[in-house]
């Protein structure tokens, strides 16, 4: 399925009265008028499930899978916001059983993994602002820009995952 058809999908799932569905995302205020985006970059796709974050210009952010047809799990992200928008999504996709989700915090980006399963979520760590982010595989390669050195791989398998760290 490409991202315009889940875009379609998530539009049809998303409680509003006003929304406006254009090219490549969605825009609806909430009923204190803060504008919320979902792009066709932070939506993520795999089997029956998908997932998608809503950023928020106030820094409310969500993201919210879709585990089937009756079960939308919902999260609030947890950002040092102060009432405005950092950045939002980042990164965002499906490996193994997991949902990996790069999202921009005050200062520095954070790192969730969310399995699918048993909904368990764990912070893989507080990263900068400045990363290269590559999924190849079941192997997760997050970089410092610039620097070979400095970052660590996640490797995925059906239930667990294991960090290392880069020298």
């Amino acid at each position: 399925m490409d991202k315009k058809e889940l875009l379609k999908l998530i539009y049809e799932e998303i409680d509003f009265k006003e929304g406006e569905f254009k090219d490549d995302e969605i825009v609806w205020k909430n009923i204190f008028g803060a504008e919320h985006v979902v792009s066709e970059y932070n939506i993520a796709f795999r089997n029956e499930m998908f997932a998608w974050y809503e950023d928020n210009d106030v820094g409310f952010d969500i993201l919210k899978l879709k585990i089937n047809s009756n079960f939308i799990l919902e999260w609030k992200i947890p950002v040092n916001s102060m009432g405005f928008s950092y950045g939002g999504c980042m990164f965002i996709e499906f490996c193994e059983n997991f949902l990996i989700v790069m999202y921009a915090d005050k200062h520095r980006s954070q790192l969730v993994v969310i399995n699918t399963k048993t909904f368990e979520l764990e912070n893989l760590g507080v990263l900068s602002r400045s990363l290269s982010v590559d999924l190849n595989g079941n192997v997760l390669t997050v970089k410092e820009k610039n620097e070979e050195s400095s970052g660590f791989t996640v490797r995925f398998h059906d239930e667990v995952f294991t960090k290392e760290i880069l020298k």
